[in-house]
């Protein structure tokens, strides 16, 4: 299959791509901005691995890869690029401004690139799109995180409209939302805090990227009878 993966140079993105790219007959494209140097070093490893640098926040760059994507011929498209830190001020203290530059930056990229991968799985009459949401849409996200939240909701929204209009042409959309995870959007989080949910969690430890990339392969393997289907990987903390 030929897949894109969208942020997938660190974090839970490259953990996506490697366990993609142990397919052999898969082709993994994947998108970064800033991290040239490790978006380099996976190329290095495999040779059905394809770095694309794009800035989500630079009209030129998305407009480059929308063009670009009927040229890639895909069969599956994972949304999980997130642009800017996950955590804020609490809400009261968010300029509103902020939301719409968030916005801008994260869904109006997605839903560029989404469609133009929609127009090619409508021409082969398969596709599947995979949507990386957040575990805070079904509990209390923590304080500051109500842009980040906001955006995941909008996507979670977006992936039921395209479940409506798209079934008939064979094109899934499903959606995971994992629970707190040790990657690049979490940098700044305080040890103590870390330690006091790994204390309260049921196993004890916190999810990793691999556990969440295993659920993403099993998408892309799965029967296109799977569609509409929302994956929360939070270890029964709360229950759909």
């Amino acid at each position: 299959m030929n897949i894109l993966v969208t942020g997938g140079s660190t974090g839970l993105g490259k953990s996506i791509v490697h366990s993609l790219s142990d397919i052999p007959e898969n082709k993994v494209f994947f998108t970064f901005n800033r991290h040239e140097e490790e978006a380099q070093s996976i190329v290095r490893e495999k040779q059905n691995i394809i770095a694309i640098k794009c800035d989500f926040t630079n009209v030129d760059e998305v407009n480059d890869i929308e063009k670009k994507i009927p040229l890639y011929d895909l069969d599956v498209l994972i949304n999980n690029v997130y642009v800017g830190s996950a955590q804020g001020k609490h809400f009261h203290k968010t300029e509103s401004d902020l939301f719409m530059q968030s916005f801008k930056n994260n869904i109006l990229p997605t839903i560029r690139i989404t469609q133009s991968a929609i127009s090619g799985f409508r021409a082969k009459r398969f596709g599947k799109i995979i949507n990386i949401l957040t575990a805070y849409l079904v509990n209390l996200p923590p304080i500051g995180f109500s842009i980040y939240t906001a955006n995941k909701a909008y996507l979670k929204q977006l992936s039921k409209s395209w479940n409506s209009e798209y079934a008939r042409y064979n094109i899934t959309s499903n959606c995971i939302s994992p629970e707190f995870m040790l990657t690049n959007l979490s940098l700044n989080l305080d040890e103590r805090v870390i330690e006091q949910m790994q204390s309260v969690h049921p196993l004890k430890k916190l999810l990793t990227p691999l556990e969440v990339a295993e659920s993403v392969v099993y998408l892309v393997k799965s029967s296109q009878q799977i569609n509409g289907a929302h994956i929360v990987i939070n270890a029964a903390k709360n229950i759909l």
